[in-house]
């Protein structure tokens, strides 16, 4: 059974592309001239299709595919077309591309549906410069605070602002998510981000659960003094035991991943070092742990441990060491319903499977508190994203969309019997 127009798919990621910093790709920030132009380029394409288009009060962009009976229902499906700075073609457009590519296919073929189904650009997946990721998928889940919304920038600019400014409307940004009563499904369509599918030659990732995500803060005080005159057994080296006990983070949560049947990773990815020149001897150490855990035992004895090491460090060395929590968002799993029409729709197909957690968070993590949810990966090339070199063939994206597309046709045939 042949679906979705793979000349499509390919011709929208190359279109697409072409929406960034030229000195830069592929780079289109959040509210920047590129994001307006890649958005400008959606609408087009929406309006292609036929689709009533809009943007929500949270800054989201939306394609409608309306119902036969004009009913109320509906489906959602999509992802975000915003990337980081120097990211792919892939993160998130994939999602986008897949819907537009399953609209095309019912448009062409004249199906009639007795619901919606609206594709989503959401607003600003990526972490931006107000510190803040899912702008717009928190936005119609109800979950962007009034703190949030007048957060500022480097720049000093309110973030309601920079959302009112793109079309939304901040002020009746409570009312949007009232509209969940009446989704039957939200789907989204990623890369996976790793290597699992492709080192597997598995065709179809079907996400289980988005982990629980926490970051937190270590400071290491220590004693600032001359780097030729002060003796090695005289030093209160902050660095030398915030380099410690990285080393231990990283073994642990080795050892941890390795016992552990699900998703467990902890990265140190950001430190600053003061005064950070050479001849000074580092008086002060901080740095983050990104911790992202399937299993609470699992992360209860991580953190436990580290404490227990912590505690260690500052006997031995006779430092000040300080652990902060900085932010915990929860574990989340996606809508069991839904997974198994996707896999059924998958082994229709006669595709490859496996169930999986994501190690990343997505728009579908906040879609899933307040709405029945799923996600499913697809492979990219030696797991690389977030760069220039991400890369997945058109036809991941393809079967990706069948398998979705077959789910969608699945409640249609069977609706009565769900509404």
């Amino acid at each position: 059974m042949n679906f979705v127009d793979l000349n499509f798919i390919e011709k929208c990621i190359t279109q697409l592309a072409n929406c960034t910093e030229k000195d830069r790709p592929f780079t289109r920030l959040v509210f920047s001239d590129e994001f307006i132009q890649g958005r400008v380029w959606l609408t087009q394409k929406f309006k292609e299709l036929n689709l009533i288009t809009k943007v929500d009060e949270a800054g989201n962009l939306v394609g409608i595919y309306k119902s036969s009976n004009n009913a109320s229902k509906k489906i959602l499906i999509g992802s975000h077309i915003d990337t980081v700075a120097y990211g792919g073609k892939y993160d998130g457009i994939a999602g986008v591309i897949s819907g537009l590519s399953i609209i095309k296919y019912l448009s062409d073929n004249d199906i009639e549906l007795p619901f919606d189904i609206e594709v989503y650009d959401y607003l600003g997946e990526e972490l931006n410069d107000w510190n803040m990721s899912c702008i717009g998928s928190r936005g119609i889940c109800g979950a962007l605070s009034e703190e949030m919304l007048n957060s500022k920038n480097s720049n000093g600019i309110l973030l309601k602002d920079e959302i009112n400014r793109i079309g939304g409307n901040t002020n009746n940004i409570d009312k949007l998510s009232n509209q969940f009563q009446n989704v039957l499904a939200c789907f989204e369509l990623h890369i996976e981000q790793g290597t699992t599918l492709e080192n597997k030659g598995i065709d179809i990732g079907v996400v289980e659960s988005m982990p629980n995500i926490s970051r937190h803060k270590i400071l290491i005080e220590g004693q600032a003094g001359h780097s030729g005159t002060t003796l090695m057994e005289n030093r209160k080296d902050a660095l030398v035991v915030a380099s410690k006990l990285i080393i231990f983070i990283n073994k642990l949560a080795k050892e941890i991943s390795q016992k552990d049947n699900r998703h467990f990773v902890a990265t140190v990815g950001k430190i600053e070092v003061s005064p950070n020149y050479v001849t000074i001897i580092p008086s002060d150490v901080e740095f983050i742990i990104d911790l992202r855990v399937v299993n609470k035992t699992s992360r209860d004895f991580f953190l436990n441990q580290l404490n227990k090491e912590i505690v260690k460090f500052k006997k031995v060395g006779n430092l000040k060491i300080n652990f902060q929590d900085l932010m915990n968002s929860p574990y989340i799993e996606m809508n069991k319903t839904l997974n198994e029409s996707l896999k059924k729709s998958v082994n229709d197909l006669n595709f490859t499977f496996m169930m999986m957690d994501s190690g990343a968070g997505h728009d579908t993590a906040h879609l899933a508190k307040v709405s029945k949810a799923s996600i499913i990966f697809i492979p990219c090339q030696n797991g690389l994203s977030h760069c220039p070199e991400e890369f997945t063939e058109s036809i991941n994206i393809k079967k990706g969309s069948e398998v979705i597309l077959k789910s969608i046709l699945d409640l249609k045939d069977n609706y009565n019997e769900i509404i």
